[in-house]
């Protein structure tokens, strides 16, 4: 089993304000499809609550959530605890992880991918992405995105090498 945390992250580390999304870069919401597309997604209450979808279509949404009475759309599992949802999909290829921030950092010890677009702006932010140990972490892939948007951007893949 391998878990993949994908993410776009503003100049220091800023990922949402409010509940929503900082920026609105189409080249990067086909960055997430690609990768997330057929796959098991993993998203925090907030995160989900966030989508402007019911759920998203052909992908397990998988929703980390402390709330037992948390009922969301019939398409959507629901789990309490990150150890549930390692017994429950250790047999899946590649597990997307879509955040928030305190999902991510749960998530951290158990990735070893990360899909990362990074946006060259700082911003105001209520919501960050952790603390990462870039000791720990290679490149293995980087593309420059489109530039007639209004900030630039860059695509990133990480791996943890083996040790």
């Amino acid at each position: 089993m391998s878990f993949s945390i994908i993410a776009a992250v503003g100049k220091n580390g800023e990922i949402g304000l409010n509940n929503k999304l900082l920026w609105n870069i189409p080249e990067d919401f086909q960055w997430f499809k690609y990768h997330t597309m057929n796959k098991v997604v993993i998203m925090g209450r907030r995160t989900y609550e966030s989508l402007p979808v019911d759920y998203l279509p052909k992908r397990i949404n998988v929703v980390l959530t402390k709330n037992k009475d948390y009922k969301p759309h019939t398409e959507v599992m629901v789990f309490h605890t990150v150890d549930d949802i390692l017994h429950e999909f250790a047999n899946e290829r590649e597990v997307m992880i879509l955040g928030g921030s305190e999902i991510y950092k749960q998530f951290l010890p158990y990735t070893n991918r990360m899909y990362l677009t990074k946006v060259d702006h700082s911003f105001e932010a209520d919501s960050y992405f952790p603390k990462i140990d870039w000791n720990d972490w290679k490149t293995y892939f980087k593309h420059e995105g489109e530039k007639d948007n209004e900030y630039d951007y860059c695509f990133y893949v990480y791996k943890k090498p083996l040790k």
